[in-house]
């Protein structure tokens, strides 16, 4: 996968960065799950180390909105990749990921969170 300043891209009004991640899921999609781990591992360590709260949750917000437009099947195996993505950082950036994460979650348009919960 090509690299992305994920920071700059947090960092973009809505639109761009909706263009900027959806062109990543395009990329991410059709990768076997171990190459997709580690993608997603490596984006998430850098948001977790780097980014502000604020970042963090405008890329979240992209994220779960283009993830809730994925069919199901792959909603869910996108999901499980990652989650695990996050639970296997260090202690402290899991932790701030998993707490962002629900923040966005709590936060997003009620048919994009019950798509998403519903996969979970």
């Amino acid at each position: 996968m090509p690299e992305m300043n994920v920071l700059a891209v947090a960092s973009m009004a809505p639109d761009e960065r909706e263009a900027k991640m959806g062109e990543l899921f395009q990329q991410l999609l059709p990768l076997p799950e171990p190459d997709q781990l580690s993608a997603l591992q490596a984006l998430i360590k850098e948001m977790a180390e780097k980014a502000t709260d604020e970042q963090y949750k405008n890329l979240c917000f992209t994220n779960l909105k283009l993830a809730a437009g994925l069919p199901d099947e792959i909603l869910k195996k996108f999901l499980v990749v990652r989650l695990e993505a996050g639970r296997t950082l260090p202690q402290p950036l899991a932790e701030r990921d998993h707490m962002l994460m629900q923040e966005s979650l709590g936060e997003v348009d009620a048919g994009i969170r019950n798509k998403i919960m519903d996969n979970m």
